[in-house]
């Protein structure tokens, strides 16, 4: 990219269009609720990931006169992170935004700030579903175990039970949040083992969202609902796909988050993204919305996450 088009891009942002963009996310996408969003002031950054310094047994006790026990912090080690830049642009003639009664500047906005969203959506379901982004032994894939979720002898609460406990052993810190799509929640709201840990007058329903979370002892049960489709005239797709994943996800902090926070993952995005900006070509008879942004979903705490490979038939 070269520092012209940096300039020119900065030179002419639209603040308003660039605010409809970031009011405007649909209500499925989780991405940045998987992976809260980190600033960073460069595109290139380097993460620190702590090692078990902090489970260390150190000897503490001190005699009388005796000097402080003193201890060498371990260094952390680094985690390379390249931003990429991610962007659309949507055309409008000058003729259709004379005839047409809709704010088509408004509308081709849009369609550039969802295309772009989604595309994170997508990427960010790939990179949780992946087995390579978890601890080695912190994955199972349900469709050679017993039963998968879908099942009706499926015991969830047990499954669930043993993920956070492998995880709690890794890490230190209990993972407390389920990420699943949308048709594995509907199996889950289904299966019979957790409808049977229910009051005899509360199983002539299907599961809500919060029983289920109750259930599971969970703090956070986030869904995806997306569906994407490579061709306007393929079928869709559920992005989320049938995987459920047990994440350590902490609230990032302001200044930083350190060792004391332990994290699955974040979503850095370069300060100041994303933004909107407008050109005009074909003679200045076609002004285009263009939304871009700069950002990576990284893994940091492999440790701090347990899959459950094809949860659903």
């Amino acid at each position: 990219m070269s520092t012209a088009h940096l300039k020119q891009l900065r030179g002419q942002v639209d603040p308003v269009l660039t605010q409809l963009a970031l009011g405007y996310k649909q209500a499925d996408f989780i991405a940045e609720r998987v992976f809260p969003v980190v600033f960073t002031d460069k595109e290139g950054v380097r993460v620190p990931v702590f090692g078990k310094g902090s489970f260390v047994e150190y000897d503490t006790e001190r005699a009388v006169g005796a000097a402080s026990n003193i201890i060498t912090l371990d260094s952390p080690g680094y985690l390379p992170v390249v931003l990429e830049e991610h962007d659309l642009a949507a055309g409008v003639d000058y003729r259709e935004q004379a005839e047409s009664q809709y704010d088509e500047r408004a509308k081709a906005t849009r369609r550039a700030v969802k295309g772009v969203q989604l595309r994170q959506e997508i990427e960010t379901a790939r990179l949780l579903s992946g087995k390579a982004a978890y601890e080695s032994g912190h994955s199972k894939d349900l469709a050679a175990a017993s039963a998968q979720w879908s099942d009706a002898g499926a015991d969830v609460l047990s499954e669930i039970a043993d993920a956070k406990e492998v995880v709690r052993a890794a890490c230190g810190v209990t993972p407390r949040v389920l990420v699943v799509g949308a048709s594995v929640l509907h199996a889950l709201q289904k299966n019979e083992a957790l409808r049977g840990a229910l009051g005899s007058q509360e199983r002539k329903t299907l599961l809500s969202t919060e029983q289920i979370r109750n259930l599971l002892d969970l703090d956070d049960i986030i869904v995806g609902g997306a569906v994407s489709t490579p061709h306007a005239k393929k079928q869709t797709a559920d992005v989320w796909g049938k995987f459920a994943s047990l994440i350590v996800r902490p609230n990032a902090a302001s200044g930083g988050n350190d060792e004391g926070e332990p994290s699955f993952g974040y979503t850095f995005r370069r300060r100041g993204m994303p933004l909107v900006d407008r050109y005009e070509e074909v003679g200045g008879k076609v002004e285009y919305a263009r939304y871009t942004d700069i950002r990576k979903a990284a893994v940091v705490g492999s440790t701090c996450g347990f899959l459950f490979e094809k949860a659903i038939a």
